[in-house]
């Protein structure tokens, strides 16, 4: 009876929290000057981990910088997930070994709305943020 009970109790717990999980989802912004149309996964997860450090904005080369969201935020682990393929842990390991071998440093972490002001004033700003994120003076930027 209480193995039952328990097992109600898991799964009507899953019930409730898997729709959130699921229904977790960002938006890539970037400033409203850079030219980019579209990005693919593969090239967030470059920028996100360091690997596509530059914008061809129109015929200048400008830096790219990402603002990632605070380690703990259900979002940022959303995002390493699916973009970046790594769990929040497996990209902090990623970053410890890149400051090491004195290669990269991680991008800053920031609130939603600290990232989108970022964005807004850096021509080579790209940030990920919730789908309801105010984005006036961001430009979203589709990822395929």
């Amino acid at each position: 009876m209480l193995r039952k009970l328990s097992l109600s109790l898991a799964l009507a717990t899953l019930v409730l929290v898997a729709p959130r999980l699921s229904a977790q989802r960002f938006i890539v912004v970037v400033n409203p000057k850079n030219p980019v149309a579209r990005l693919s996964q593969q090239q967030v997860s470059k920028i996100f981990l360091g690997k596509l450090q530059a914008w061809d904005i129109n015929g200048e080369i400008k830096p790219v910088t990402p603002v990632d969201q605070p380690a703990d935020s259900p979002l940022r682990a959303f995002f390493s997930q699916k973009v970046l393929r790594k769990s929040v842990s497996e990209t902090a390991s990623y970053w410890r070994a890149e400051l090491y071998a004195g290669r990269n440093v991680p991008p800053p972490e920031q609130s939603e709305a600290d990232a989108l002001e970022f964005v807004r004033a850096n021509i080579g700003g790209i940030a990920y943020v919730s789908e309801k994120a105010d984005t006036k003076g961001v430009k979203v930027v589709p990822v395929q």
